[in-house]
């Protein structure tokens, strides 16, 4: 029978991957080599660097992260072992998407300014920023993407990186990269972040590393003239408090933690098994389908959007580092992603 270990924090993990073997649950965070002697399939989450270290003189086979992301795998490695590998590209896109139109909102209420006619710069247009400017534009907002790999391959109605970064709000949806023609590491650098217009509202949901954070923080406590969210942070997860201190809105790295797509990314790896097993699939989510939000006034429906999904609560939550000196910084990150309360998606796209 296979041995499946699996990341505990992925729901229904266990019971799809029950009717393909013996299933094993371990922390994300701690996995390690000796967890997986017998294992010949494992499933992760962003937590778990999967590379030689963690995989070396085990029997694993095929590696699934149920994630959009995959900047934690070692693909080359994977690739000289003959592991196969999948992930679930666009499982969390709409999460992520009601995430920043729920910032948006918060933002757009708090401050006195009404969405219509705004502009949003939306830097990276692929399965998360294409819904943003989906969601974006239905609240009339006029939306300026960028996104230099789909211009090369011939995608119209792109611009400049640089007139995205001119927009009133500013959200970032790249892959976090170091190296090839398109690296996105450190892409707002110093120079890019202090280019920002003041009363700009920026927003990182793509990874941490894709801001120059020192930087940000440089000018945030020297000008105070920006106002922004932070759901991914430089050194997760013993982030910076000092930068929570300076945001608008910070969230521990949930932006994608809607039970839609958590689920959706569990049975898009499931099914990669499957096909990978040469078995057929014979578990599909149980989720029953949301309702999508009624239609209103584009500027009442700010209210309607945080009402179905609260973003304040996250910030809440997350915020208790600052008050209570007596948490551990990692472990309560780690733990408010662990027992994220349930969060359906609200928007109806697809």
């Amino acid at each position: 029978m296979l041995t499946i270990t699996l990341d505990e924090n992925i729901p229904y993990a266990a019971e799809a991957f029950n009717t393909l073997g013996q299933t094993r649950l371990v922390a994300g965070r701690v996995m390690c080599n000796a967890d997986l002697q017998d294992t010949d399939i494992l499933v992760v989450r962003s937590v778990t660097k999967v590379n030689a270290q963690l995989l070396a003189g085990t029997s694993v086979r095929f590696v699934a992260t149920a994630t959009a992301g995959f900047d934690h795998i070692d693909l080359d490695y994977l690739r000289e072992q003959g592991i196969g590998f999948a992930r679930a590209p666009g499982c969390n896109a709409v999460s992520a998407a009601e995430y920043v139109l729920a910032a948006v909102s918060h933002w757009s209420l708090l401050r006195d300014k009404p969405l219509q006619g705004r502009s949003i710069g939306i830097i990276g247009h692929g399965n998360v920023g294409s819904r943003v400017r989906q969601l974006c534009e239905a609240q009339g907002l006029c939306c300026v993407a960028n996104d230099p790999p789909l211009q090369a391959q011939g995608y119209s109605g792109l611009h400049s990186l640089e007139a995205a970064l001119a927009c009133d709000i500013v959200t970032l949806h790249v892959p976090f990269t170091r190296v090839g023609e398109y690296p996105t590491f450190r892409l707002l650098d110093a120079a890019r972040v202090n280019r920002l217009r003041p009363g700009t509202l920026l927003l990182n949901t793509a990874r941490g590393g894709v801001v120059e954070e020192s930087a940000l923080l440089t000018r945030l406590r020297s000008r105070a003239d920006l106002d922004v969210v932070l759901d991914t942070w430089e050194n997760e997860p013993a982030i910076n408090l000092t930068m929570l201190q300076h945001t608008l809105l910070g969230t521990p790295h949930i932006a994608g933690y809607s039970l839609d797509g958590k689920v959706r990314g569990t049975e898009m790896v499931y099914r990669a098994c499957c096909e990978f097993l040469q078995v057929q699939p014979c578990w599909q989510s149980p989720l029953p389908p949301t309702e999508p939000l009624p239609n209103t006034d584009t500027e009442d429906k700010r209210r309607d959007i945080l009402h179905a999904y609260n973003i304040r609560e996250d910030d809440r939550r997350m915020n208790a580092l600052l008050y209570n000196k007596e948490l551990d910084v990692s472990l309560h990150f780690d733990q408010l992603r662990k027992t994220y309360p349930v969060r359906r998606e609200f928007s109806g796209l697809s």
